[in-house]
């Protein structure tokens, strides 16, 4: 049977950090597949992790939708060829952090994978700031009271409080106030700096078998659109989908275009910050220059980090309002490009 392991967390969490680090330890006698899921069409994730793809690991994206349960025949099937091609001696599979992994446990232990598949410890990441503030389970508007959020930490077997590094000082106290909210027990409570765990903690066998779980949902409507666009003599790809809760829009540009760092910076703080765009993700990578760079937000905080991605510059965007002018936008874009007249 195959080792295989869900790795769930909201968005910005460091579900992609974490994974990371455990592809820069892999046995150098085991084969893993890295099964990376993301809402919308241009696979960002996926991006910043080719620079890891060896012969130890096979890295594969699934876009267009949750494999919850929009894009759960696609997990379907490439479970099955990665199974049947690669053979690999552990699988991961990074869920989207919009979905209800519920659905995901569903197919795994479904009469066709289930005698193929072990299923190991299911990890939720938690980005520790969610415990800036203390926990209030009448405070229907915390991020800790939402559906999805519940379904990732009532289904881990794992939580890892990420980003200990920045955490404040009353957080750790709120956190252990929530997690006490919590039956059962967690089998184990990480404090993680970047992600960065132990691979003896990807094989505790999971528990799940003991638990109920919630309902899955049925497959949401999603709806997308793929162009070709050509703006001051450049041409783009442009990727927008949607779901009843979600828009999510991207832009593709060739590598051989130069963006001006700072220009970026600026148009992204700014785009967060401005509550009518209602932005709840941004991923991007750019080529400026002498380096690329990697950006990264959720709520209103941006990360920019190196990346040694080349291929070409992309971004995608993840919002509630779904008027969203992409438009105005890819304009803005456009006047980040250095020398461009």
């Amino acid at each position: 049977m195959i080792n295989t392991n869900l790795i769930i967390g909201r968005l910005g969490s460091g579900k992609t950090t974490c994974i990371k680090h455990l592809i820069e330890n892999i046995p150098g006698d085991e084969y893993w597949a890295i099964i990376v899921n993301e809402f919308g069409q241009i696979g960002i994730d996926s991006a910043l992790l080719t620079g890891q793809q060896n012969n130890s690991v096979n890295i594969t994206e699934i876009n267009g939708g949750c494999i919850c349960c929009a894009a759960q025949s696609q997990l379907r099937v490439t479970l099955t060829n990665l199974i049947r091609k690669n053979k690999p001696d552990r699988i991961i599979i990074e869920a989207t952090g919009l979905g209800h992994p519920a659905g995901i446990i569903d197919l795994l232990r479904d009469e066709f994978l289930r005698p193929i598949i072990r299923i190991n410890s299911i990890i939720t990441v938690i980005d520790i700031s969610l415990f800036n503030q203390s926990f209030n389970a009448l405070d229907k508007g915390s991020p800790l009271a939402t559906e999805s959020f519940n379904q990732q930490t009532q289904l881990a077997d794992i939580i890892i409080l990420n980003k200990m590094d920045l955490a404040e000082s009353s957080s750790i106290d709120h956190a252990n106030d929530y997690l006490k909210t919590l039956y059962p027990e967690k089998r184990k409570i990480i404090q993680a700096e970047q992600g960065k765990i132990d691979l003896k903690h990807l094989s505790l066998d999971s528990d799940i078998e003991t638990k109920t779980l919630p309902v899955a949902p049925s497959s949401k409507l999603y709806s997308s659109q793929t162009k070709i666009i050509t703006h001051q003599n450049i041409s783009i790809e442009y990727f927008s989908s949607e779901s009843d809760e979600y828009m999510s829009f991207g832009f593709i540009f060739p590598a051989s275009v130069f963006f001006i760092r700072k220009k970026l910076q600026d148009l992204f703080e700014e785009a967060l910050k401005n509550k009518n765009l209602s932005l709840i993700r941004l991923k991007a990578v750019f080529n400026c220059g002498r380096f690329w760079q990697a950006f990264n937000a959720v709520d209103d905080n941006l990360d920019t980090t190196e990346s040694y991605y080349r291929r070409d510059s992309r971004i995608e965007l993840i919002s509630k309002n779904k008027e969203f002018d992409s438009d105005t936008f890819k304009d803005a874009l456009f006047s980040c490009i250095k020398n461009i007249s």
